[in-house]
């Protein structure tokens, strides 16, 4: 309510903030904006001036027109999915300019990120990002997240079988990278347990934002690692005349595994609606080695959202229901399977190009209700809940004393509660508030970024533990330069960012059997944040035949928390310990039984690696493309090799292309991964081959997309290094999958 009432205060404010646009006077900037391939006007692109923070789309034939531009010196540019984000100079006086552009198509950097506090196109961006979205996310579809993501590159996929996945960013996992649809977490479990699964069908996703390095500036303490953004538009933001929509339907012969998923926007200029659904079903697994038992699952999800919709603002509500069952394989003899339920309630509103000081803002306000149960057979071992309210509120001014950025709060409240026999912890209620600051400083050809967050979270819980309050900065600088003699076509980025991250709940009140980790977990209420300190340096080129970006990264972390392993004796030297510190009377000196005793401890750390894609076009038609990434991280007093660090991996593809036609493959080369911690076993490496086909046209004013995957086609024996599992299953064999999206 709080957060509600601010974003109102804020809102009514820049609204009546005197003729801020009137007083600015300025003259017209008109154009016409064409594709390079045949000359044609680009219809519905969007033109922005970048100095100014305005955007204005261009109409059925091409032209655009922006009003009361001050004098002076900008950079125009357009974004239109496929093609280039490439920008231009153009000098404004006293009388009308006219501005003539045109667009080319974009091999990589097309798309413009919406996880910044103003969107902004990816080859601009001041950390290496991944974006698919169209015809890239069919090619890519698979039934988790992670599956979708892992051939993006610096992402790899920790993995219980084939539901339970989780994206792994740099090699870092669980509570540090953040996982948002449509920019507010999604509520689950899935940080805290191996295998916990994300409650989200990537079928129903329209395009999907990955940040790789910290994003704790707008997304907060547990974004130390990277952000996972799944865009579904369930609130509609913009004017919608009519209907629009898509449909997406899969099929894969392994595991028997089909799927659809639709959604609908209609709306009558001033009122929008959404409708959505989707369903997906996966027997049992086929490896080279056999079927996997127990390793089936099952995904149902509805929404429903509506809003109104202005000339520069909208106000929105939705509500989605998800509804998940699936196995896991080889625990307690392969009988668990859990079942994820949840509720999503969601407002929104937003403003662009208002006429106050307050040029644009954004408030969001979510409510999640999820609920899994762990089940033994058809008893209910452990039920879990995860309650959870999420407020946020941006707003953007205009430029000031040279500066163009944004401010704004957030708040989280959480109550988790266990219950049964891997009740873990005792109910614990989470309180966090933010504030943050985001403030840009632009010339012609360079930009620097500055930014700091404020954060503060409080546990309190129950079982006579006492509350545990932290309060910690993060901030970061950031540089773009944009040489004149590239001619756009060549960026440096490059950002340092200090993150601080709490520790997470099951790090701190954690005590006992956890066999989603094969583990006799052991938190410590004692624990001091992670505080990183981590440096970012990409280069960005492109050209009529090549596009690529190199990053480079180091991340030094003091007090890195993770899972020690300790001995049978020395937990049961230490049992009198662990049940003070928890208030508890553990039977027995090995209640562990066959399980590893793991201790949550803190100790600094460093991870540095690399991270490179790049396309290069032989012909018109012929496109190789490559991928590498590689992390390292170590502890700094030993220098021995932190856990569960993902190998070295290059990927090499061929493609040819012509107009809505791609045919190609790929091999991925993943090497052994040696470099473990303790009893940690290494993973042997291993080389599987990817084949695919992919076709859009459009009939009947619809856009058709067929596409047909081959996935380790010479059925490869191979092992995950990161699959929880990978002692005891293979990966899964050679399996063809169909994949068929309609959009209109």
């Amino acid at each position: 309510m709080r957060i509600a009432v601010a974003c109102g205060l804020l809102v009514v404010l820049s609204l009546a903030a005197p003729g801020w646009a009137a007083a600015q006077g300025g003259t017209m900037l008109t154009g016409l904006v064409t594709q390079g391939e045949n000359g044609q006007p680009m219809p519905g692109a969007l033109v922005v001036i970048d100095e100014l923070r305005r955007e204005t789309r261009t109409e059925a034939d091409g032209r655009y027109k922006f009003e009361g531009v001050p004098a002076g010196e900008y950079h125009v540019g357009v974004r239109a999915e496929g093609y280039t984000t490439r920008r231009t100079e153009v000098v404004v006086g006293s009388s009308p300019a006219t501005l003539d552009l045109v667009v080319e198509f974009d091999l990589h950097f097309a798309e413009v990120l919406s996880v910044s506090p103003n969107p902004r196109p990816q080859f601009e961006s001041y950390q290496p990002t991944s974006v698919l979205t169209g015809q890239e996310l069919s090619r890519q579809l698979e039934t988790t997240v992670a599956a979708t993501l892992q051939a993006e590159p610096g992402i790899a996929m920790r993995a219980f079988g084939s539901a339970p996945a989780r994206p792994v960013i740099r090699g870092l996992d669980g509570d540090r990278v953040v996982v948002v649809e449509d920019g507010q977490r999604t509520g689950d479990l899935s940080a805290q347990s191996g295998d916990h699964g994300v409650p989200v069908n990537p079928a129903a996703a329209r395009r999907m934002e990955v940040v790789r390095g910290p994003a704790t500036l707008l997304y907060g303490a547990n974004a130390i690692g990277g952000l996972v953004n799944i865009i579904s538009d369930q609130i509609p933001s913009e004017k919608t005349l009519g209907a629009n929509g898509n449909f997406t339907f899969d099929m894969g012969t392994n595991g028997r595994q089909g799927g659809g998923a639709g959604d609908v926007h209609v709306g009558n200029g001033r009122w929008a609606f959404h409708f959505g659904g989707s369903g997906s079903r996966i027997g049992n697994y086929s490896t080279p080695e056999g079927e996997v038992e127990n390793s089936h699952s099952r995904t149902a999800t509805a929404s429903l959202g509506g809003a109104w919709t202005g000339e520069h603002s909208y106000v929105g509500a939705s509500y989605g229901y998800t509804d998940m069952e699936y196995g896991i394989p080889i625990v307690e003899e392969g009988q668990v399977s859990l079942d994820p339920r949840r509720h999503s309630f969601n407002v929104r509103a937003g403003g662009q190009a208002l006429p106050g000081f307050i040029q644009s803002y954004r408030a969001t306000l979510g409510i999640r209700r999820y609920q899994h149960s762990e089940l033994e057979g058809n008893e209910i071992g452990t039920t879990f809940n995860n309650d959870q309210v999420e407020g946020e509120v941006v707003l953007s001014h205009r430029k000031a004393a040279g500066l163009l950025g944004s401010v704004g709060g957030w708040l989280l409240n959480r109550q988790f509660e266990a219950l049964g026999e891997e009740a873990l912890s005792p109910p614990v209620d989470q309180n966090s508030v933010a504030g943050f600051l985001y403030e840009e400083v632009a010339w012609p050809h360079a930009t620097l970024q500055f930014g700091g967050r404020l954060d503060h979270t409080r546990y309190a819980p129950d079982g006579g533990l006492r509350n545990t309050d932290f309060t910690e900065f993060s901030g970061s600088v950031g540089a773009l330069i944009r040489p004149a003699a590239a001619n756009d076509n060549f960026v440096i980025a490059a950002s340092l960012a200090r993150a601080a991250r709490p520790p997470a709940l099951e790090e701190l009140y954690f005590y006992g059997r956890h066999l989603g980790n094969f583990a006799y977990e052991i938190g410590n209420p004692n624990l001091a944040p992670e505080r990183g300190l981590g440096f970012d340096l990409a280069l960005r080129a492109r050209g009529r035949r090549f596009e690529g970006e190199i990053s480079l990264f180091r991340n030094d972390i003091s007090n890195f928390i993770f899972r020690n392993p300790i001995s049978d004796d020395e937990f049961a030297a230490r049992h009198g310990e662990f049940d003070l510190r928890f208030n508890t009377e553990t039977e027995g000196n090995d209640p562990g039984g066959e399980l590893q005793y793991v201790e949550f401890v803190g100790r600094d750390a460093t991870l540095w690696g690399a991270e490179a894609h790049g396309d290069l076009k032989f012909t018109a038609q012929w496109i190789g493309e490559f991928t590498f990434d590689m992390v390292r991280g170590t502890l700094n007093d030993t220098n021995e090799n932190l856990p569960r660090m993902p190998p070295y991996r290059g990927i090499l593809g061929l493609r040819y292309q012509n107009a809505g036609l791609q045919v190609g493959g790929g091999v991925n080369l993943v090497a052994t991964q040696g470099r473990v911690y303790g009893a940690e076993a290494p993973t042997d490496g291993y080389a599987t081959l990817r084949l695919y086909g992919s076709y859009s046209f459009t009939k009947a004013r619809m856009l058709h997309t067929l596409t047909a995957r081959l996935e380790n086609a010479t059925n490869e024996l191979y092992r995950n290094h990161l699959n929880y599992l990978k002692d005891q299953l293979p990966e899964m064999g050679r399996t063809f999958r169909l994949v068929y999206t309609l959009g209109f």
